[in-house]
């Protein structure tokens, strides 16, 4: 990415806004899955999810004309990223969530752009202002103020290994989030999430094959079938490539922060959809997560700061990615 490129990707633009319908599907996903869950069992709704979107990336990429031609030595690394991203991260994510509650496992993903900034300024391919580190430390006690504000609070105590896995599998999004970025801008965001995609279905299913065999299709109902769809279709195909195009256009960190964005949507869902209240500490918590997001923008550059032009410097100003 040029200083040109890169001074253009600073403003709020198209990548911004489709990032931020990436929350609004995620938060609505929260109720869908809560009330899917009921009839389906995880596994298997999470095998069948990830058929259907699948098949979405697959046929976007045809349509648009896109190959799927990779070259030599890239299929293996994405086929890694795939397995990480697909098949490691949600098994450990329902599984986790079998054993941790609610507030613990909100509470731990939230620290998802922590280690995404983290791996990436190890890896050098990111740097932070002091700006930007007090962003991320805002974002993430935005979050907590969320969590801990609710009407059940949040408990860390009883299973370990819940709040393990929870740990373990926010790693693995992070890891995926800063090793996908240099396949986004090679191959572009959709047939990068294609690739990943149908190379990391395949083990999910095998992981996944215990509880398709078992699970009761016949208590089934189409809210729940409806619900299967919007979770395949939208949460995981169209969410995964429009992450992947904030992680090519605005940077792997930036990117990540949104996942924080997520919650407030969950929360205002939860109320309309399930009468849950939220409180003023929630409230709070959601302005201080958008102030966190705020300054990370005006804090973040790709370049090492003694390196970064004036126009390298991230700034929040109009503009279009």
């Amino acid at each position: 990415m040029n200083a040109r490129e890169e001074h253009r990707a600073s403003g709020f633009g198209a990548a911004d806004m489709l990032l931020l319908l990436m929350t609004l599907i995620w938060g609505i996903n929260y109720t869908v899955l809560k009330q899917s869950l009921i009839e389906f069992q995880p596994l298997a709704f999470n095998g069948l999810r990830f058929i259907i979107a699948s098949a979405l990336t697959i046929i976007f990429t045809v349509s648009t004309g896109r190959n799927f031609k990779l070259e030599r030595g890239d299929l293996p690394r994405l086929w890694a990223l795939g397995l990480l991203a697909n098949t490691v991260y949600q098994s450990l994510f329902i599984v986790g969530m079998a054993h941790t509650s609610a507030g613990n496992a909100a509470l731990i993903l939230a620290t998802t752009p922590l280690f995404t900034a983290l791996i990436g300024r190890l890896r050098r391919s990111e740097f932070f202002t002091n700006a930007g580190v007090v962003g991320l430390v805002l974002a993430f006690a935005g979050m907590a103020a969320i969590i801990l504000s609710g009407p059940k609070g949040v408990s860390i105590r009883d299973d370990l290994t819940g709040d393990s896995l929870m740990v373990a599998c926010t790693i693995c999004w992070s890891i995926y989030t800063s090793f996908t970025k240099g396949y986004v801008h090679k191959y572009g965001a959709l047939k990068t999430t294609t690739i990943m995609m149908i190379t990391g279905t395949p083990v999910l299913l095998l992981v996944s094959s215990g509880s398709l065999a078992t699970q009761d299709w016949s208590a089934v109902h189409r809210a729940a079938w409806a619900g299967l769809f919007f979770s395949g279709a939208l949460a995981i195909g169209l969410a995964y490539i429009i992450w992947n195009n904030g992680v090519q256009k605005i940077g792997s960190t930036r990117t990540a922060l949104y996942s924080n964005v997520t919650p407030i949507i969950a929360l205002i869902v939860a109320w309309i959809v399930l009468s849950e209240t939220p409180t003023w500490g929630q409230l709070v918590g959601a302005a201080v997560i958008f102030v966190g997001i705020y300054m990370v923008r005006n804090g973040m550059t790709h370049a090492a700061p003694e390196e970064a032009t004036e126009e390298e410097r991230v700034t929040l100003r109009p503009g279009k990615n």
